[in-house]
């Protein structure tokens, strides 16, 4: 029993491992002390925001249904349903030999120019429809024809049979006289939906065939019938997609997980070769001042002072599209910023009584700095990144919905958005919905998470340097 009471506990142990003044203790140690206050709060829930957008971005082969980059469905699918999609398709191939003559290739046209058949028996075998259902819920299977100028006598007719296995098994032939009509204008629907049970693979090019043949049924005097059009339907259920698809068929809930690798890595690589470059001028400029310092003072405002999305738009047509070439375009925006946050804490710091004291014991220049100054400047960083990284993020977003960001078919949040936001008007809302939605999520969560670290660490700063 006394074992149990003398073991450490969690809290003990995290203590032991972080000390309360390295750089990660003095802004975790706040954090937990402050987690009832309004600051703490938002820093806590910016935090677990933040791990659950890390967690998408590490699992998202796992919990992505499908390939992001591929289509997987018929375009505009809604959320959560299996949409009814009919396909309306015509046969762009007469398989030759036949003496069938005239017409369009796939009789695509209701425009009088007809296909004919003179002779009883005459058959003709058309395929490459271009179905292609994306699921084996078929729903139905049917075939329209129309003639506008049969001459042949009542009993001439065009017996209509379907194939799906390339013309080894083939329908029950149903027979049409193309002078009655389901539609009008001549036109029949014949029902091959109970012929198999259909599935998607009874749908390609050359497995789907459609066959016409001229019969007879009396008589001896021939004469001919005619198609002027020929169309095939099919009717079948989508998939089932969380978020819908887009206006090319991919899947959105796919995009907008894998969307979020894309976002981080430019954010990531945008505010991390900032922090790299304008940390240390930052701390070289406030430290050794006079002329330096004011030159270099000069050139980061004229950079701070141009407008950031314009200033990363130049740059990323220079440098091109993709990943890293946009993460390093966003960096010009954020070195101005980093080097005055730590400009500013340099030249309160320098003046404390310990940097004096190192001075007198002959210290170098730069050990001062790096040792004694960089290291309480370093608090502030944490603030400054993530306030800056929710920054980078609606950057990248409209560069990328710009068309200046990231290339299709690489899933990007702000390229989705930029594709969806013209299907607005037509009531699809979804491919662009989440995309934006995500973007505000991630956003909201740096943002948090950076404006309750600076309620919270800023008054410790004041505390230490009081």
């Amino acid at each position: 029993m006394a074992e149990k009471l003398s073991r450490p506990g969690r809290w003990e142990r995290i203590q032991a491992a972080i000390p309360k003044h390295s750089i990660v203790g003095r802004i975790l140690y706040p954090m937990v002390e402050e987690r009832k206050t309004l600051a703490g709060a938002m820093a806590w829930v910016g935090l677990c925001m933040l791990f659950t957008i890390l967690f998408i971005a590490i699992f998202a082969d796992v919990i992505s249904p499908y390939n992001p980059a591929i289509i997987v469905d018929e375009p505009m699918v809604p959320p959560l349903t299996n949409a009814a999609i009919t396909k309306n398709l015509t046969s762009d191939l007469v398989d030759l030999p036949t003496r069938w003559v005239g017409g369009k290739t796939g009789l695509a046209l209701n425009d009088g120019n007809l296909f004919v058949s003179q002779n009883v028996s005459d058959s003709a075998i058309l395929e490459s429809f271009g179905f292609r259902p994306f699921t084996n819920s078929i729903i139905s299977v049917e075939v329209l024809i129309q003639s506008n100028g049969t001459t042949a006598a009542p009993d001439n007719f065009v017996d209509v049979r379907v194939s799906w296995d390339g013309g080894g098994t083939w329908s029950a032939p149903q027979r049409t006289s193309l002078r009655t009509s389901d539609l009008g204008n001549g036109t029949d629907i014949l029902d091959f939906t109970p012929a198999t049970r259909w599935t998607a693979a009874s749908f390609g090019d050359t497995t789907f065939l459609v066959s016409l043949t001229h019969v007879k049924t009396s008589g001896a005097v021939e004469g001919a019938v005619s198609v002027d059009f020929l169309n095939a339907r099919m009717t079948y259920l989508s998939g089932y997609h969380i978020m819908g698809t887009d206006g090319v068929g991919q899947d959105v809930f796919s995009r907008v997980l894998h969307g979020t690798r894309t976002s981080l890595a430019i954010m990531v690589i945008g505010v991390s070769v900032a922090f790299i470059a304008g940390f240390p001028l930052g701390l070289f400029s406030g430290y050794v001042g006079g002329n330096i310092d004011k030159v270099l003072v000069l050139v980061m405002d004229s950079l701070y002072s141009f407008p950031g999305l314009l200033m990363a738009g130049i740059i990323a047509v220079l440098l091109g599209k993709g990943v890293l070439n946009i993460g390093l375009a966003i960096t010009v925006i954020y070195i101005p910023l980093y080097f005055r946050v730590t400009r500013s804490q340099v030249l309160s710091v320098r003046e404390e009584l310990y940097v004096e004291a190192a001075k007198a014991l002959g210290a170098k220049p730069l050990h001062v700095m790096f040792a004694y100054i960089a290291y309480n400047v370093l608090i502030a960083v944490p603030v400054i990144f993530s306030i800056s990284a929710a920054d980078a993020i609606l950057t990248a977003a409209g560069l990328s919905f710009l068309g200046w960001g990231i290339e299709a078919p690489t899933p990007d949040w702000g390229r989705d958005l930029s594709a969806g936001q013209g299907l607005i008007s037509t009531g699809i809302w979804w491919p662009s919905f989440y995309p934006g939605l995500m973007i505000l999520f991630l956003t909201v969560s740096l943002s948090f998470l950076g404006e309750g670290l600076s309620d919270i660490v800023n008054p410790l700063l004041r505390k230490e340097r009081s």
